[in-house]
């Protein structure tokens, strides 16, 4: 059975659903680095929050993301331009590289949305079921930055597309994201990695955050990974860690 420490996410939702603040997504050619061995495992991070993707928000994990039913165009995210940039963070997370969905705000203005990383592929035209939704999560709050600054990340995972391969040039294990944003209220942790002190980046674990949205889930056994979370296999048991607190889909971040 979970134990689960409930969040408290900042209330930035509005009449019209989610909000989520940020910088928007990086520029062409700083978005996503590509490995020869792996699609797309560094990427950039820049949301300031996100927050809960219930049903408040017109968002049904029950239907595909690009069906009419996944993502409403009438209401809810894609009705505002924090909602959108939730959206492209939702698609670049979920969908790998090459694959996109094309959307309608409330006004008829359509928006293309690229994917990247593709850890849930199966929710552009179906369900986003449990792993699906512990791989978004996860991934969405490893692209968290409280001051909205963009900095480097590589990101690691059991998912197949992304894996556990490391760079160089990304030396330093931040810490791990994992947890349920789609349920209410949302489930949201981190813990601490190796390296959590060391190259400390504004905004990101390490830097005394302001209004995270996320927890240290071990605040009670030491707060890091290593001490409390299973690794991933041999030989890449160094790279980062398959399961935490009852979660079974992990993406462990390496900075520069």
């Amino acid at each position: 059975m979970r134990t689960f420490i409930r969040t408290q996410w900042p209330t930035l939702i509005a009449a019209s659903g989610l909000i989520l603040v940020g910088c928007g997504l990086p520029t062409e050619g700083e978005e996503i680095a590509e490995s020869s061995t792996q699609e797309a495992i560094a990427s950039s991070n820049g949301l300031t929050t996100i927050n809960g993707l219930s049903s408040a928000n017109v968002l049904s994990s029950a239907n595909g993301l690009s069906s009419a039913n996944g993502l409403s165009s009438a209401n809810g995210l894609m009705t505002s331009s924090g909602g959108r940039d939730t959206v492209s963070y939702l698609v670049r997370c979920a969908l790998p590289a090459g694959h996109s969905i094309v959307k309608k705000d409330n006004t008829g203005k359509s928006y293309t949305f690229p994917g990247a990383l593709g850890l849930a592929p199966e929710w552009e035209s179906g369900a986003c079921g449990l792993s699906c939704q512990e791989y978004v999560t996860a991934c969405m709050m490893a692209h968290i930055n409280t001051t909205g600054i963009h900095v480097p990340l590589w990101l690691v995972s059991d998912s197949k597309t992304m894996g556990w391969g490391l760079s160089s040039s990304y030396p330093h294990q931040e810490g791990s994201f994992y947890g349920n944003i789609f349920v209410s209220p949302p489930i949201a942790y981190y813990c601490d990695g190796k390296d959590f002190a060391v190259g400390v980046v504004a905004g990101r674990i390490g830097s005394n955050q302001v209004g995270a949205p996320y927890v240290n889930s071990f605040w009670y056994n030491g707060y890091h990974c290593a001490a409390n979370c299973a690794t991933a296999d041999n030989p890449n048991d160094g790279a980062g860690f398959k399961a935490c607190s009852g979660f079974n889909h992990i993406v462990t971040v390496w900075r520069q």
